[in-house]
């Protein structure tokens, strides 16, 4: 029912409708509002490491838990997500190399990578069975790199991560969760262990280790340790139930500095000349002075108090604190107030929704390690689950029509999640019984009649469970071997109908309850099937959302016809939903176009109130809440939504299909580091938006923003700045224009004067 296509641009860079890509800028979240998208939540990141290119200290890079890696250009202002060739995206930890900064590498859950571009392109040099927690890069001979694992212990490559060896001789505990190179002796390392390993030193390159002799640095599990680089004598580490610990000697003998620290447990260290921060679990972040007496809080600003880096290079300097869900934050000075780092760092994705009628709560699957949220009250603030899986990412969610605050959730590659508590703590029932033998799930269904009776899609078929989960058997019996299931619905009936879609195979129908299956494909051209919806209204109606737009069939899937009136052209279909409380309204949630809805059985379509509001255009899932008419969007940037939409047939015109004169016009075009000229025209006044946007869909420049705009020619001019001011540079951007009427998209070409 949700995708799979995690990378938008890889689908449609060659694509007519590429310009499409942009996605109209976040708000905040807000409760839907009448006939205007609002609300961008939930909005969260979990940053687990910042590097920071020392040539260049605008240039930043985040480790992010689930989306890849994000830079920032503009010392954090904005940021853009990649993810290209990483096979996991749980990032762990960064380093640049110092004498080459565009080579850079990451720790992953699974292994190491590196990026010889600055960190747009990803290529695995190592993979493990643990993560990989730190990495580091010899200051001098910058072949020489160092990764730390959790379980493996520590990896050595000496030629640029072409190959790798390990180096554990000597480790008591090889959960190494950081390595620190002496900045003048780079052949003596420090590393940090788990329980009763604590600190460890090697005077020749890793080659052989020896645990410290003072019992005060091995007793505990260390977290990170740092070097002091204006006397690398003195050494710090943060222990995760101990403290801070200081070493005077070079980690010979130890002591706690903890005077001043509400909490022991630990995360983070940064040396910055003569101030010593540490962050920690649960209080923020608290500084200190060269003579290390007290601790002092400075967390003025920090909306999340679990920190797990920090990064700061000189005295003055601003000082960057990761946290483990609200992104970066940004301070000047030690006793200064923190401001958060958003730019699209913050931005989640809504890749699986679901609403309980009975009291409108939302829940929503965000994928990319930011797990599962629900909100209580129709979308104004949401709350986070614990932490639940660390290598997958939720594809759907089906509420329990029967037992009281239970939801079901899947996670591509782990299986179907539980949880009996509205979402808050979850368990994996068959994780003992393993009869869900393949975990490539997607779709999830609940029996409405009966409690515990679900069916799950995976990448061989359907499954079936009997007692919520617990235990699964195949009801694949007639399907293709290897049957990727992306879509599943139940037409109900004694015994039960279902409809399964795949990514290659199309439509297939069960009369029997999922005992044999046959293929009902008359009529569909594409056989990537996204989503399948029965009308609440007669089973034998169907809606299908495919790669080309959306197709109907009135006898139970026999045969299908088009049902894609007014949908933008060539865009793919998502999502399906229904308001089951008024049948009439269905909706359809499109990969760059936005939210349709169709009043006359998918006869025609029009977008939701000029799609105005909403975080992206590219959807992923739709969710309705019918007893309060409250539509939910789950795209690209974060759960939209939108309340009173139409329940009956209107005499407004369509504003899908611009009107004759609504034009755009750039020139010149290419533009050789000058300004360009942007014309456009509106047969009307109304509202107009009109925006810079780069070849990722991050927003550049807002050019022009207003809701009373005359009718006729109108000027502006883009001079190859960001909003921030920062010159752009060469390539490919899109100029988007948004308005009553309709949108228009035209491409600039800048190149270097």
């Amino acid at each position: 029912m949700k995708s799979l296509c995690l990378h938008p641009i890889n689908r449609l860079a060659a694509s007519l409708l590429f310009p499409l890509l942009l996605s109209l800028a976040g708000t905040t979240a807000a409760t839907a509002g009448p006939q205007v998208w609002t609300g961008t939540g939930p909005r969260a990141r979990s940053i687990e490491d910042i590097a920071r290119d020392p040539l260049n200290p605008a240039r930043l890079w985040a480790a992010s838990f689930g989306a890849g890696v994000y830079r920032s250009l503009d010392s954090g202002a904005t940021w853009t997500a990649y993810r290209n060739g990483l096979g996991n995206t749980y990032v762990r930890s960064l380093a640049v190399n110092p004498h080459h900064p565009d080579s850079v590498f990451c720790g992953t859950n699974d292994g190491v990578y590196v990026s010889l571009d600055a960190g747009v392109n990803w290529t695995s040099v190592r993979t493990t069975n643990s993560s990989v927690r730190s990495v580091a890069i010899h200051p001098i001979r910058t072949a020489v790199i160092y990764a730390t694992t959790y379980g493996g212990g520590v990896m050595k490559s000496v030629n640029g991560g072409q190959n790798w060896s390990t180096i554990n001789s000597g480790l008591v505990n090889t959960n190494v969760r950081d390595i620190a190179i002496h900045p003048t002796k780079p052949e003596t390392l420090l590393v940090a262990t788990g329980t009763g390993g604590g600190i460890h030193r090697s005077f020749n390159g890793g080659i052989t280790w020896l645990q410290v002799p003072d019992t005060t640095a091995t007793l505990g599990a260390a977290e990170q340790v740092e070097f002091d680089r204006l006397d690398p004598n003195r050494v710090y580490a943060a222990e995760l139930d101990r403290g801070v610990l200081k070493s005077a000697d070079g980690g010979t003998s130890w002591v706690r500095i903890n005077r001043g620290l509400p909490l022991l447990r630990t995360r983070a260290i940064a040396i910055i000349d003569t101030l010593r921060y540490v962050g920690t679990d649960g209080q923020g972040v608290f500084f200190t002075t060269l003579n290390d007496t007290l601790w002092h809080p400075a967390n003025a600003g920090i909306k999340n108090p679990v920190v797990d880096a920090l990064l700061g290079t000189a005295i003055g300097a601003p000082v960057l604190a990761a946290t483990d869900g609200d992104g970066i934050f940004r301070t000047a000075a030690a006793d200064s107030h923190w401001v958060q780092l958003d730019g699209g760092l913050l931005a989640t994705n809504g890749f699986a929704l679901a609403v309980r009628a009975s009291d409108h709560r939302v829940f929503d699957g965000t994928g990319f390690g930011d797990q599962f949220w629900w909100s209580a009250d129709r979308g104004a603030s949401w709350t986070r689950a614990g932490f639940i899986f660390s290598h997958n990412s939720e594809r759907d969610i089906a509420i329990d029509p029967v037992t009281p605050n239970r939801v079901y959730m899947t996670a591509y590659g782990s299986g179907v999640y539980r949880s009996d508590t509205n979402g808050a703590t979850w368990l994996n029932p068959d994780s003992l019984s393993l009869t869900l033998t393949n975990r490539s799930v997607r779709p999830l269904l609940a029996d409405p009649g009966v409690a515990g009776h679900l069916f799950v899609g995976t990448g061989i078929g359907p499954f079936e469970s009997f007692d919520a989960g617990n235990t699964w058997s195949p009801a694949n019996q007639g399907l293709p071997a290897s049957f990727s299931t992306r879509a599943l619905a139940l037409a109900g009936g004694a015994p039960l109908r279902l409809f399964a879609g795949s990514d290659s195979s199309g439509v297939w129908r069960s009369d029997d309850g999922g005992a044999n299956w046959v293929s009902k494909n008359a009529g569909l051209p594409n056989p990537f099937i996204h989503s399948i919806l029965v009308d609440a209204t007669n089973p034998l109606t169907l809606y299908v959302a495919t790669d080309s737009s959306v197709f109907k069939s009135t006898n139970g899937g026999d045969s299908w016809l088009p049902a894609r009136t007014l949908l933008p052209f060539g865009l793919e279909a998502r999502s399906l939903a229904q308001d089951l409380t008024h049948p009439a309204a269905l909706f359809c949630g499109t990969w760059g176009g936005g939210v349709f809805e169709s009043l006359n059985q998918g006869a025609s379509w029009l977008p939701v109130f000029g799609q105005y509001g909403l975080g992206s255009l590219f959807v992923h899932a739709l969710a309705v809440d019918g007893a309060i008419t409250t539509l939910y969007a789950g795209t690209e940037s974060g759960v939209s939504q939108v309340s009173g939409y139409n329940l009956a047939p209107t005499s407004v015109a369509p504003a899908i299909a611009p009107e004759a004169g609504l034009a755009l016009a750039v020139s010149p075009n290419p533009v050789a580091g000058g300004s360009a000229k942007v014309d456009f025209t509106l047969s009307r006044p109304g509202r107009a938006s009109l925006a810079v946007y780069d070849l990722f869909g991050a927003r550049v420049r807002q050019l022009m923003d207003s809701n009373a705009i005359g009718a006729g020619e109108h000027h502006a001019a883009w001079d190859g700045t960001s909003t921030s001011g920062a010159r752009m540079g060469p390539g490919l951007y899109f100029i988007r224009l948004d308005t009553a009427l309709g949108s228009r998209s035209t491409r600039l070409v800048r190149v270097t004067p």
